[in-house]
């Protein structure tokens, strides 16, 4: 009898493997690690605020962890969104900045690297900006990777404005010397050309602009979750 030439469907993975622990959905409330440490950083919130310290920080840094989730950002930005509110928001209470000289610059590199990306999907998927697949041209290539780092550079000039205009309506001290500023934007653009960077291969590599479910990856081998195509 004749072997039919089809091709077999993966046999499905047996036991705990760590595809399972990391990639998959473990229930429709809690999905993965990540969810875990939302959950953990929303707890520390409100154990902080019960202590009588501020938390609006915090709290603001919450919502943004809880939006996340309901939009469903891919996996890699959604990560990325837990370490710099990790980095700003219990930075900022625990007075890292302050203690740590160099605090600042990593912020200032982190917070572009990570969140342009993020900010980027988001306004592909509002339509306002294209995907890198719907350009043909390489200019319009090279044009995608200099929106990103634009965009991050932006991010960080924004922060800028934001820092100045504490310090003029409510006295908060945060603008330092015109070489701290300068510096600041420095670090800013650095984290930006980078997160361009990461942006541009995502998108060559074809990667979903939303987190694809635990199913989809549960049962792949090492390493195959990398090469999953957009839907």
């Amino acid at each position: 009898m004749t072997e039919s030439l089809a091709p077999r469907a993966p046999a499905e993975a047996r036991g705990l493997t760590w595809q399972k622990v990391f990639l998959g959905d473990w229930t429709p409330l809690v999905r993965d690690p990540l969810d875990v440490c939302r959950i953990l950083f929303i707890a520390g919130t409100i154990v902080w605020g019960l202590s009588g310290r501020p938390v609006t920080v915090l709290v603001a840094a919450s919502a943004l962890l809880v939006l996340a989730r309901i939009v469903s950002l891919p996996r890699f930005y959604d990560f990325s969104l837990i370490v710099v509110m990790v980095l700003i928001a219990w930075g900022e209470v625990l007075g890292v900045y302050d203690s740590w000289k160099g605090y600042d610059n990593v912020v200032h590199f982190t917070v572009p690297l990570l969140v342009t990306g993020m900010i980027y999907l988001l306004l592909v998927r509002l339509g306002v900006l294209p995907e890198l697949s719907s350009l043909t041209q390489v200019h319009q290539k090279f044009g995608f990777f200099l929106t990103a780092v634009m965009l991050g550079m932006a991010i960080g000039a924004g922060w800028e404005i934001i820092e100045w205009s504490l310090d003029e309506w409510a006295g908060a001290n945060l603008v330092g010397t015109a070489t701290d500023t300068a510096t600041d934007l420095i670090w800013d653009t650095m984290g930006a050309t980078g997160s361009a960077i990461i942006l541009t291969l995502w998108s060559l590599g074809g990667h979903s602009l939303r987190r694809r479910p635990g199913a989809d990856l549960a049962n792949k081998p090492f390493g195959s979750f990398l090469t999953l195509r957009a839907r």
